[in-house]
């Protein structure tokens, strides 16, 4: 039997407490071991089927890619409900809570995409200024053919790898500290039963650098582990997860075992990651939610 957690008490931004909500999220995820291993499975097999009809009818791959975000964001629901209300309680409401969950991500994710199409233009400017000053005539020269584009801008990125970090970790420090404040928005959606996505910002004010901390102590080495966990597991069944090409070439080459790869792989990301996750957002929220009026 799973016993309703007690609801924590509502703390001022500035002053999340870090470790207790990291604590939480692990306590979350012991208590619940079995719920959560459950809910993971029946995620999992979800995702694989959508990825068999993926590989077996092509054109339907968008359709397929919408359905994994929707089972992606009712696995994420379960956990999210079973840390707010206990695993019981998430009976009757997952759909529901689920398709608030996708809607809000989508809305965050959209938002996420303007941002950085947004940011491309000064950045591509400040390196066509800079370190790709000298590749602007070749470039020019070589016009539409995008074979020698390609050639062009691989020389680029082998001569310059330090600017290319440095662009990719500018990107990623945007996106962190955006989804940081946009973080509560799923366990939000899912406690009050309606969509919530930008209405969070002002909750979430002063507790940035926190939230950014509590999302490092706990995810990073969780997304390091399944990362490594899932690199491990395609070379099993030969996959390999870092070159795009090759994993393509081996779900037409070997459904079966790439769709054991997605099977195993989506498992334990889900239960490992996700569940981890859901914890911490629900715990986090439950702390700088405001006052009911």
């Amino acid at each position: 039997m799973h016993k309703r957690p007690m609801s924590a008490p509502i703390t001022q931004p500035n002053r999340l407490p870090v470790r207790d909500s990291v604590g939480a999220a692990l306590r979350f995820v012991r208590e619940n071991w079995r719920f959560i291993a459950a809910a993971a499975a029946a995620g999992a097999v979800a995702t694989t089927i959508a990825g068999a009809l993926a590989l077996a009818v092509p054109p339907l791959g968008i359709v397929t890619s919408l359905a994994s975000g929707f089972i992606q964001a009712t696995t994420y629901a379960a956990f999210t409900g079973a840390m707010l209300f206990g695993a019981a309680a998430t009976r009757g409401r997952l759909a529901g809570d689920g398709g608030r969950v996708w809607v809000a991500m989508a809305i965050i994710a959209f938002f996420m995409m303007l941002v950085m199409v947004v940011l491309t233009i000064p950045v591509f400017m400040a390196l066509a200024v800079g370190p790709m000053a000298p590749y602007r005539d070749d470039l020019a020269a070589a016009g539409q053919d995008r074979e020698r584009v390609s050639a062009i801008m691989l020389q680029f990125a082998e001569a310059n790898p330090g600017a290319l970090l440095l662009v990719a970790l500018f990107y990623f420090a945007v996106w962190f500290v955006l989804t940081s404040r946009l973080y509560i928005a799923a366990p939000a959606s899912v406690d009050q039963q309606r969509i919530l996505s930008f209405e969070t910002w002002a909750w979430t004010k002063g507790a940035t650098l926190r939230i950014i901390g509590a999302r490092l102590m706990l995810l990073l080495p969780a997304n390091i582990f399944v990362g490594a966990l899932g690199y491990l597991i395609g070379q099993a069944v030969g996959v390999n997860t870092i070159d795009v090409v090759a994993a393509t070439t081996a779900a037409a080459a070997n459904p079966v075992g790439f769709l054991t790869y997605i099977l195993i792989s989506t498992f334990l990301t889900f239960a490992l990651y996700s569940a981890l996750e859901a914890g911490l957002s629900a715990a986090i929220y439950q702390r700088l939610k405001p006052p009911a009026r």
